[in-house]
């Protein structure tokens, strides 16, 4: 070997030193429906966290682990902004939302392209108060055009000291990768806080049941409250032979007979279309084939009693 050539090997080498590995907890906040989960599903390439029209899909802080030769990022998506708690449920959302954000290393705040509300104003002074770094995700730029972009993003850097503000849509998959690379560039330097091969810390029985309320909330539009639970009562794997698939039995729980009647469908036709979206989603995320049985119960007052949630988070 040349002395040029062991010079080239040594700077190649020095360069690999001064690239540190970079690890940390990121907090994905905003106002609810936002995109907050469609961008963190985008970020990690997989479908992990649920996603509606509706307001509120997301109840409980997610993980999602982003784990490459550089950086692992630890994700945590959030509720969307509750200004009350009217009962256990809202105050299980709230505290989701807080604690993310004392965990967090940086928050990404997510906002739509339009002047900050009370909202955005709210998560901000947050982040003053904690002392926290954040970057601005201005989601959904490909609804505005960009002279109306501009002033946004002036009002916001004026409002707050961002590290930066990075417009995107996460439906389009556009501006994900600027993204990212700001989000890893503000982590700090450290070991990795999971082993490589994790992606969430939610169990499989968890997953499925945010699948299932999921179909619900797409399939359902004002028909249903949005509030509905869904606990797995039973959840038996194939053991991965030949022809076997898992057994999932799943309840479904609303507040009144009515709702249950919509729910179910005339000939339970309704309640089968949720099975067939969901148990395809699930095939996806598992891996393996599934036989999905499904359903409905009345829970009356069910989002007022600390148990039944816990249970909801818990699945088991």
């Amino acid at each position: 070997m040349t002395d040029d050539q062991m010079k080239d090997e040594q700077q190649v080498a020095g360069g690999a030193e001064a690239q540190p590995f970079r690890a940390g907890f990121v907090a994905i906040v905003g106002r609810a429906n936002v995109g907050k989960s469609t961008l963190l599903n985008q970020l990690l390439g997989i479908k992990l966290s649920p996603v509606s029209p509706r307001p509120h899909t997301t109840r409980h802080k997610l993980l999602g682990v982003l784990t490459e030769e550089a950086y692992q990022v630890a994700f945590l998506d959030t509720p969307g902004y509750l200004a009350r708690s009217r009962d256990w449920l809202d105050s299980t959302m709230v505290h989701a939302a807080a604690d993310a954000l004392e965990e967090a290393d940086l928050v990404v705040l997510v906002a739509e392209p339009r002047p900050a509300g009370d909202v955005e104003r709210r998560f901000i002074e947050q982040l003053r108060r904690l002392g926290k770094p954040a970057i601005l995700a201005l989601n959904k730029v490909d609804l505005v055009r960009k002279p109306r972009l501009l002033p946004v993003i002036q009002e916001y850097s004026q409002a707050h000291d961002f590290r930066e503000v990075v417009p995107v849509s996460a439906l389009q998959e556009d501006g994900l990768d600027r993204l990212l690379e700001a989000v890893v560039k503000h982590l700090p330097e450290g070991e990795p806080l999971f082993p490589p091969d994790t992606v969430t810390d939610r169990s499989e029985r968890f997953l499925v049941s945010e699948t299932i309320r999921e179909k619900v909330y797409q399939l359902y539009g004002q028909e249903v409250p949005y509030q509905v639970a869904v606990g797995i009562d039973e959840f038996r794997e194939g053991g991965g032979e030949e022809g076997r698939r898992d057994y999932i039995r799943a309840t479904i729980y609303v507040d009144k007979e009515s709702q249950k009647g919509i729910l179910v469908g005339a000939g339970g036709q309704a309640l089968k279309e949720v099975g067939v979206q969901a148990r395809k989603d699930i095939e996806e995320m598992l891996g393996r084939a599934v036989y999905l049985e499904l359903w409905v119960k009345t829970h009356p007052r069910w989002r007022k009693q600390p148990h039944f949630i816990q249970r909801e988070l818990e699945q088991g």
